[in-house]
């Protein structure tokens, strides 16, 4: 296995996109002739163990990226990646609490309405975040050099290294965050308009096909596991082996459910006073089969990242 890669990807994911891959290739090749010298020192080539501790001696990966980041007024360019890494964690913990708070408050109501739920839960988190990000901001401004990555990530171990895919590209938080919030609305929206009693807005009434109403528990499954997906990527926004098989996973489930999707034949209508409007089935698959499309080129993005990351051909360690 190449540590050294292993390694490199794992400081890539810390650093800009701009900068991502000079920074790379520089730190590998350094790497690469520290490994020349101490093979030429030793008369061998290292073992394992001894790469491994030139890495460990090296730092922790976001501690070498910290090195190459533009000076901060607020955090200092050495906390500012460990900063980060702890908005990110606070900022879930509080969309995870959140929700939680959200869902607990449906119990006993007869008639939750879920959208104004979604909505609640957004404007609470997005309130909560606001705070969090005034004291954390405060804490590491008035920590200043005190904290030291030796002393957060002291004992770090760097066989535990995560194999990165693309290379260390990380994943876009902007589309995280919007995907994230996009489910939650949707969600919410499907469970107030798919609701035993005829949904309503003004004057109109709704009115949908039994068979598409079969198919809310499966519609809200997928949803659900695409929150889950969102917000691991919120978290760890870098591609492993596991988010990549995660993320298979998830695109194949959606196609298999667009199937019934598409075949239905009665979908849904709009009633008000002194007339109605009915879905037409042609403009439904149209809709269904770009559905279907989009969710299979992402498929086959997420096949590639997944060969061309060697995971198709060797075991993850």
């Amino acid at each position: 296995m190449d540590w050294l890669q292993r390694y490199v990807d794992n400081v890539k994911t810390y650093l800009p996109g701009g900068q991502r891959e000079d920074i790379g290739s520089e730190l590998y090749s350094g790497l690469r002739d520290q490994c020349d010298d101490m093979a030429e020192s030793l008369g061998r080539e290292p073992t394992e163990a001894e790469v491994l501790a030139l890495l460990k001696q090296k730092g922790h990966p976001m501690e070498v990226a910290a090195a190459y980041q533009p000076r901060r007024v607020l955090v200092s360019e050495t906390l500012f990646p460990l900063y980060i890494l702890v908005l990110k964690w606070v900022l879930l913990a509080i969309v995870i609490a959140n929700g939680v708070v959200a869902l607990l408050g449906l119990i006993g109501q007869s008639e939750p309405a879920f959208s104004g739920v979604a909505l609640q839960w957004l404007a609470g988190t997005y309130n909560a975040a606001l705070h969090s990000f005034a004291w954390i901001t405060l804490s590491f401004y008035i920590a200043g050099e005190g904290i030291s990555y030796r002393d957060v990530f002291g004992k770090w171990d760097p066989r535990k290294l995560p194999r990165v895919a693309a290379g260390g590209k990380r994943i876009s938080q902007f589309e995280s965050a919007v995907q994230l919030v996009a489910m939650v609305l949707l969600m919410g929206w499907l469970n107030d308009f798919f609701a035993p009693a005829v949904p309503a807005i003004g004057s109109a009434t709704f009115v949908f096909g039994d068979a598409l109403r079969a198919l809310l528990p499966w519609l809200n499954l997928g949803v659900a596991l695409s929150i889950l997906m969102a917000l691991a990527k919120l978290a760890r926004p870098f591609w492993t082996h596991t988010k990549l098989l995660a993320e298979g996973a998830l695109h194949v489930y959606w196609l298999l459910l667009l199937v019934p999707l598409f075949a239905l034949d009665s979908v849904f209508s709009v009633h008000w006073d002194g007339g109605h409007w009915d879905m037409p089935v042609g403009t439904w698959q149209v809709i269904i089969a770009a559905d279907f499309a989009i969710t299979a080129f992402e498929l086959s993005r997420c096949w590639l990242r997944y060969r061309h990351s060697g995971y198709a051909s060797a075991a993850p360690a």
